[in-house]
């Protein structure tokens, strides 16, 4: 039987692709630049502070309970959770 993190691990419980002036609302637990991004706004609770106006390179992955996101540009692959 295959576990949760082992799901999340291999992308098993799906995955949303965003790009341009995109977004998405969900329950994600990483978020992977495919190519050079910048957000316009991330929803995670469990950061700390804001979440920076910078752009983030492509083959960037972002860990963590993420719930919203918007791109401002790039293209972004989000893995869902279980």
């Amino acid at each position: 039987m295959t576990n949760k993190i082992d799901k999340q691990t291999f992308g098993q419980s799906g995955a949303s692709y965003v790009t341009d002036s995109g977004s998405a609302t969900g329950e994600f637990c990483a978020l992977q630049c495919l190519t050079d991004t910048a957000f316009t706004s991330v929803t995670w609770p469990e950061l700390t502070g804001t979440f920076p106006t910078v752009t983030v390179a492509a083959g960037t992955v972002i860990y963590g309970q993420i719930t919203a996101f918007t791109v401002n540009f790039g293209s972004v692959l989000a893995y869902k959770q279980v």
